[in-house]
């Protein structure tokens, strides 16, 4: 049978945690249709921003990777995860405006976030939401500009303990947004939850016991 990671690992797509709330603040009717993310406007800062480091981060997950494997933990993988984890910041944010709102999400290069005991983003304090009168997709095909204008420019800068080619990142950015989308469409009921097809590998299939996501392009290329 499939193998299941002992913590969640947020890659594409999950379910709204309860009914949203037709009122309140809009942090917390976009936390209420979002899985796994918390969104703040309030509170103390948070610790990490998407200028941080990554080494810190993809060192601590090779070595939880290394802990729950028996000791195989390939830094390819943990290089992959950090990156995809970062572009969710963004990604989520904006979609989760735009879908939920009618709002638009502005400074998300300036995000502040916190992460998880598993490592993985679980808190976004939004610093700046703008009401946004245009039609639903409108406001989507506008997020998607705003996340991108970010997303390239710190995929093309993020520093990895492997090779990470153009093409991985330029896939990781696209499959991110994809992501996103279609999981801000899912949780409005504008869509179905319908695991989008992947242009990258994020190579869980690389730990022990593990195998492809739905949507892996490895599963496409080894298709009959």
């Amino acid at each position: 049978g499939a193998h299941r990671h002992p913590h969640p690992l947020p890659t594409t797509c999950g379910a709204p945690r309860a009914p949203p709330p037709a009122r309140g603040p809009p942090a917390a009717r976009m936390s209420a249709r979002h899985a796994w993310l918390r969104f703040s406007a309030t509170g103390p800062d948070l610790p990490d921003g998407l200028d941080l480091d990554p080494g810190s981060w993809q060192a601590r997950l090779t070595a939880l990777h290394a802990r729950w494997y028996d000791g195989v933990a390939p830094p390819a993988v943990a290089a992959v995860f950090v990156l995809q984890w970062l572009l969710q910041v963004p990604a989520h944010t904006a979609a989760w405006a735009a879908a939920t709102g009618p709002w638009r999400a502005g400074d998300l290069g300036g995000l502040r976030f916190s992460r998880s005991a598993a490592l993985v983003p679980d808190v976004v304090r939004i610093t700046s939401l703008h009401p946004d009168d245009r039609s639903g997709s409108d406001r989507l095909e506008a997020a998607e500009e705003d996340y991108r204008a970010v997303a390239e420019p710190l995929a093309h800068a993020y520093q990895a303990p492997v090779r990470l080619g153009p093409h991985v990142r330029s896939a990781l950015v696209d499959d991110m947004w994809v992501a996103a989308r279609q999981d801000a469409d899912t949780a409005t009921g504008a869509a179905p939850s319908v695991p989008p097809e992947r242009a990258s590998c994020c190579l869980l299939y690389a730990l022990p016991g593990c195998h492809e996501c739905a949507g892996c392009p490895r599963l496409r290329t080894a298709a009959p």
